[in-house]
């Protein structure tokens, strides 16, 4: 059985909800070290299938084959001229064909929702002078630009609609279920009764705080009606969008202390207007038809 075949054997099990390695050992004859190393290829989010190659492999390749290879600038030349770039992947959750699935037939049963009273919400975690940073210098070798081991950080929470923003929650503690539910209180029913005074529906991703118990039973006691949202699915919500807005322009400050930083941050998520927000609610119907059209893969957006 070939490497390849071993990695698809191991990942039909877990597929199918077999993830203890000695049952998959014991029903493969796979040795337990090959299978914790695919378990963990997977749960990274790697291909099993799919491995970059550099431009030095071929060149070894081809050597390894033809007395008259060609250099290595002349296979990197050419291979740029058959129209290949070299890029940097973009980073994205691995999509089982379970979950494709699920995504398409989510995005098939709302191609034509109302997303007008949605409030799309989520977290997350915005470093002390993260951005990338450039110097003039006289210097051959790069500049050395000296930063703390562990970089300050503040999390927050936040919510967008058609209407306009929540009130944002700023943390630095783990948030826990607890936490969640205080910030749903404070920072948005008293923003979205108020844009909506009709109703509105909360959009929340699948993590174990949303769906806890705990969350669940102040959710329905406050009768807050929740969108059920496809796992694994970032790419369709455009709050994700918008942390990369802030993210940015945040990049552009020079920011002394986490005070700085909060103080910033307020001031940015105070400039996303109705009008600034409205493409990116709008986005929704092509962002569901881009994931059905993509067979449920994750979409560029």
């Amino acid at each position: 059985m070939s490497q390849l075949e071993q990695r698809k054997k191991i990942k039909i099990f877990i597929d199918a909800g077999i993830t203890s390695a000695k049952e998959i050992s014991a029903k493969t004859g796979m040795p337990l070290r090959t299978i914790f190393r695919i378990k963990s290829i997977l749960r990274e989010g790697k291909s099993i299938t799919h491995k970059s190659i550099s431009i030095r492999s071929v060149h070894a390749n081809l050597s390894s084959k033809y007395t008259d290879a060609p250099s290595t600038s002349t296979v990197y030349r050419t291979t740029r001229a058959c129209g290949f770039n070299f890029k940097q992947p973009v980073m994205g959750p691995f999509i089982t064909p379970l979950i494709a699935k699920n995504r398409v037939e989510w995005c098939k049963d709302h191609v034509n929702y109302c997303w007008e009273n949605v409030f799309f919400t989520d977290e997350c975690s915005i470093w002390l002078n993260r951005g990338s940073v450039s110097m003039w210098t006289k210097a051959k070798e790069n500049p050395i630009l000296k930063v703390q081991q562990h970089t300050p950080k503040l999390h927050v929470w936040g919510g967008i609609s058609s209407m306009g923003t929540t009130i944002l929650k700023i943390f630095t503690s783990n948030f826990v279920s607890k936490l969640y539910i205080d910030t749903l209180n404070e920072c948005l029913i008293r923003t979205a009764d108020v844009y909506y005074p009709e109703g509105w529906i909360l959009q929340e991703d699948n993590s174990p705080i949303h769906k806890s118990k705990l969350s669940k039973e102040w959710k329905d006691s406050e009768n807050i009606l929740v969108l059920d949202w496809p796992a694994y699915s970032p790419d369709l919500n455009p709050i994700e969008n918008i942390w990369g807005v802030l993210k940015q322009r945040l990049s552009k400050r020079s920011l002394n202390n986490l005070a700085d930083l909060e103080v910033a941050i307020i001031y940015e998520w105070e400039t996303f207007t109705p009008d600034f927000l409205k493409n990116f609610i709008l986005s929704m119907s092509n962002r569901v038809n881009m994931c059905i059209n993509s067979g449920g893969e994750k979409i560029n957006y």
